[in-house]
């Protein structure tokens, strides 16, 4: 008997529900359950208490597809005192076939032109894309008529992301760009100062154990109605219910985002639930009887590394244990691998009380089963440790986020690491391991001689953007530069720049191409090249490390010395 009741509650996640995408019109009761506060939402009734006071006006609320726009507008419509007429949700929509969206969109904001915006008493809350804004402000009687709301929204596509949209008496933006997800505690002790309210609570929405929780409603009816307790979903709901394993997954989110740059929303989000709590062959798994050849492929461990249905789980994927080689993990396989049943010492007595009484069970009958399915159960039983109590195998994660908390402290003797960092790593980009101080190598490099120009290096003070108000309001980069007579060179620094010089320095030879790690660091060294005085002076390392001084003596003659 499959667990009808509660994969019928998480299809409501799924990217393939009618749930999951919101026309902002209605709010019903699973949207009300599962909706969980951000600090927008209270960006957004200030915004609109302000627009009350002025007497009229406009609030644009920017965004990206499924960052959760018409969730938010539903929400505010049902507390709200504006009128249906006051929210206009779908800016991608026209109203004709012959007429564009954009169209249809100057027509709602008539009463927003600069002729109109401070007579009117007409309240507007416009939620649109980024991209579809772009548009918007860059048609012709847009910026003839519109300039206010022109003017607000212009800086928002400058190319310095830190310069904040320009809010007047009746014009006011409202990013959701502007938030991460997931904040930052620049102030914690802790090596991972890292966290996400927004995801957790979304997570212990699903897991709640009250009759007002749809999934844990049907969690409880399908035990009762006889459901296999060793059904992959049951079991896989009972693990999502162990709130170290709800710690793994939203520190595990957070590590993506930082590392490879994931982009999250929240209907990525719930998709992602969905994801690695149903076995993609679920219905298959259930009528086929392949519960003996696929039981640890259909759970939460496996799903949560090796799925492939969600972006984030591709993402996380990257992350699983078993691809990060080290001789702890090669211990550990080692003793799981030769083992007949579950290490007594391997997972601590906690961890054991946690999990499912039947997960438990039938693994090691696996383990018994005379080492026909050892190499799965070992994999199985490694993902589920690491599940259990998370922990970065990344030294460079941790040590960015330690560098990040004190750019972000103002930490002189933090900013002056990394300004080191990158004086080293600058001859080994060019694979020179010749080190002194304010010496740039030349673009010209030889198999016995290498080329470098004399050049002060004059660093200034590390620009960085972190909101005292917000936790989740920050950058995860920041900003370096060098200061010169005509003007300053700079370099913008995050994870994977800091990642690839790290690398250099710790011994990786330099590739001889350019690639999406490394382009931005050699436009920079090109850049403080052009500042050497190359006429004057140059030194030439040898392969032995000798040093030789190419220069122009007075009268014109070129000496090597």
């Amino acid at each position: 008997m499959a667990a009808s009741q509660l994969k019928e509650a998480f299809l409501h996640l799924s990217q393939h529900s009618v749930d999951s995408v919101q026309n902002g019109k209605a709010f019903t009761n699973w949207d009300e359950y599962m909706h969980v506060e951000r600090p927008i939402e209270s960006k957004l009734k200030e915004k609109m208490d302000e627009i009350d006071n002025a007497g009229g006006g406009i609030v644009l609320l920017v965004g990206s597809a499924g960052d959760g726009k018409s969730h938010l507008i539903s929400c505010i419509k049902k507390e709200s005192d504006w009128g249906d007429g006051s929210f206009y949700n779908d800016a991608t929509a026209s109203s004709s076939p012959k007429k564009t969206a954009i169209d249809t969109l100057k027509e709602a904001l008539v009463e927003f032109k600069d002729e109109n915006l401070y007579k009117t008493t007409q309240k507007l809350v416009l939620a649109i894309n980024l991209g579809k804004l772009n548009a918007l402000i860059d048609d012709e009687d847009i910026k003839t008529d519109y300039k206010e709301i022109v003017n607000s929204t212009l800086p928002i596509f400058d190319d310095d992301d830190t310069t904040p949209p320009i809010n007047t008496e009746r014009v006011k933006v409202i990013m959701f760009t502007d938030e991460q997800a997931f904040e930052f505690f620049a102030d914690s002790s802790s090596e991972i100062p890292v966290a996400s309210d927004f995801l957790s609570n979304i997570i212990k929405k699903v897991v709640s154990e009250t009759i007002d929780n749809p999934f844990y409603v049907a969690y409880t009816t399908d035990i009762a109605s006889g459901v296999n307790p060793k059904d992959p979903i049951i079991l896989n709901y009972e693990l999502l219910c162990i709130p170290d394993v709800q710690n793994t997954i939203v520190q595990t989110i957070i590590e993506a985002i930082v590392r490879y740059k994931l982009i999250i929303t929240p209907r990525e989000f719930l998709d992602f639930l969905f994801s690695i709590i149903v076995y993609p062959h679920y219905d298959e798994y259930i009528d086929g009887h392949k519960e003996k050849k696929e039981f640890f492929e259909a759970l939460l461990p496996s799903l949560l590394y090796c799925g492939s249905e969600n972006m984030i789980q591709k993402a996380i994927g990257k992350l699983d244990p078993l691809k990060q080689s080290s001789t702890e993990h090669d211990k550990q396989l080692s003793v799981l691998f030769t083992s007949y049943s579950i290490p007594s010492s391997y997972l601590t007595e906690q961890q054991i009380s946690e999990l499912p009484i039947e997960l438990l069970k039938r693994t090691n009958e696996f383990y018994a089963n005379n080492g026909r399915d050892i190499e799965r159960t070992t994999k199985f039983v490694f993902r589920l440790k690491h599940l259990l109590s998370y922990h970065t195998e990344s030294e460079v994660y941790k040590s960015y986020l330690a560098l990040l908390k004190g750019i972000f402290n103002k930490d002189v003797h933090k900013m002056q690491e990394i300004y080191d960092v990158v004086a080293k790593a600058i001859p080994r980009h060019y694979g020179s391991y010749y080190e002194k101080s304010n010496m740039v190598p030349l673009n010209i490099q030889g198999g016995r001689y290498r080329l470098f120009g004399s050049l002060q290096l004059k660093p200034e003070p590390v620009k960085s953007y972190h909101s005292d108000s917000y936790k989740n309001e920050f950058l995860m980069r920041f900003d370096m530069s060098w200061k010169f007579p005509d003007e300053p060179v700079s370099l913008r620094m995050d994870f994977q720049l800091y990642s690839y010089l790290n690398e250099l320095n710790k011994g990786k030879l330099a590739l001889s191409y350019e690639n999406e790690k490394d382009l931005a660091f050699s436009r920079f060294v090109r850049k403080l090249v052009e500042k050497c005085n190359c006429e004057q002076e140059i030194t030439v390392v040898r392969s032995d490390l000798g040093v030789l001084e190419l220069s122009e003596s007075s009268f014109g003659n070129i000496q090597l010395q």
